[in-house]
């Protein structure tokens, strides 16, 4: 777990609400810590997708602000496992904010204050179109 320690998600999800949404058998009293750290991993993941190419990863320190989006999508993604049940506005409200937040940091409209010289350029092809080149080797000796 890179963004968020389990202790983190066992204060932000009620422990029988985490109860609920990690282990499929009733009878249960403990969370199914080996779904917990699946749907972890996968959100960290899709974090890590919008950081690439801005950001030099994996962050140490992480940033404060991208835990909280890891633990609403965290939380999300439990919830979305029962499709028996409705999904919390208020879940699926953190969840839009959460994606709409690391869609501005992608997109440099937030930074995350990193300044020792982690930020990474955008990867891709760059592309330059010059003029025809009007006097050559030969036109500039005569000057």
């Amino acid at each position: 777990m890179r963004y968020v320690t389990r202790d983190a998600i066992g204060a932000f999800i009620p422990p029988a609400t985490l109860l609920q949404l990690s282990n499929d058998d009733p009878a249960a009293d403990a969370p199914d810590e080996a779904v917990i750290a699946s749907v972890v991993a996968e959100m960290e993941d899709l974090v890590d997708g919008y950081m690439r190419g801005r950001y030099t990863l994996p962050f140490d320190p992480v940033p404060t602000v991208l835990r909280g989006a890891a633990l609403s999508l965290i939380r999300y993604e439990l919830y979305a496992r029962r499709p028996e049940g409705a999904i919390p506005d208020a879940v699926t409200d953190a969840r839009k904010h959460a994606i709409k937040l690391l869609e501005t940091i992608r997109d440099g409209l937030i930074t995350l204050g990193i300044a020792d010289g982690q930020s990474a350029p955008e990867p891709g092809e760059i592309r330059v179109r010059a003029r025809r080149q009007r006097f050559g080797d030969k036109a500039w000796r005569h000057y």
